[in-house]
């Protein structure tokens, strides 16, 4: 957990947690739509890009690449792991800046199919 500390009149140091964001309920839908057994595999993060985020040409390759980046920004030490993305992994993702913001305006609403 991050923590952040500030100077308090000179002498003094306060430190705080910073609390890690919660997935809104509707990245949790998503998720769960799109994972099996609340992992995300590389199949399914390329379905993902294919229907909600409507990148027709992503591969699978491509989709493994984006599954070993994020992972690899959650872990210091990448020895044994599996291939796979968590809820808080995929949530990570989605702010990250190896996701590209959707075009404005949306084709479909995201929230209508639910």
């Amino acid at each position: 957990m991050p923590k952040q500390t500030y100077k308090v009149c000179l002498c003094f140091r306060r430190r705080f947690k910073l609390s890690d964001s919660e997935p809104p309920p509707d990245i949790k839908k998503l998720f769960s739509r799109y994972s099996e057994n609340d992992v995300m595999t590389a199949e399914h993060l390329q379905r993902f890009m294919v229907e909600v985020q409507g990148d027709d040409k992503v591969t699978k390759a491509e989709a493994e690449a984006v599954v070993d980046a994020t992972i690899k920004d959650l872990k210091h030490v990448v020895i044994f792991y599996r291939k796979v993305l968590n809820l808080d992994a995929f949530f990570r993702y989605l702010l990250s800046d190896s996701n590209p913001p959707l075009p404005f305006p949306p084709k479909v609403c995201l929230l209508q199919k639910f």
